[in-house]
C-alpha cells in the first residue's frame, strides 16, 4: 500500500520556547507494516504539515494484527525523503 494523507490527523499543537514555536501531535492509522511505514520517502506526501521533531502515533496493521508505533520526524527536507524514526528515546528518565 502506499501513504494515505487522509488518515493522518493533527490531534494537538503545543507550543515551546520562543517565536511560536510547536510541536505537532498526529494520529496516524494504516494497512501498511511496521517496515514499510519506516521506510525513508513514506511520508513524503505529507512535507507541507510534518516538521522535525513532529510526533506520529500510527497503528500499522499487517495481516490484521495491530503493531502500534510512537515516531517521531527527524528529517524534512525541501527536497528528498522525509524521514521518521521509533521514538525510543528516553533522555533523564
Amino acid at each position: 500500500m502506499a501513504f494515505n494523507a487522509g488518515s493522518l490527523a493533527l490531534y494537538n499543537s503545543c507550543p515551546y520556547g520562543t517565536a511560536g514555536k510547536t510541536i505537532n501531535f498526529y494520529g496516524y492509522a494504516t494497512a501498511d507494516d511496521a517496515a514499510t511505514v519506516l521506510t525513508a520517502g513514506y511520508f513524503n506526501e505529507a512535507r507541507a504539515k510534518l516538521k522535525v521533531n513532529d510526533s506520529i502515533d500510527a497503528m500499522c496493521v499487517a495481516d490484521g494484527t495491530g503493531d502500534r508505533l510512537g515516531l517521531k520526524v527527524t528529517a524534512v527536507p525541501a527536497s528528498g525523503n522525509v524521514t521518521v524514526a521509533v521514538n525510543t528515546d528516553a533522555s533523564g528518565a
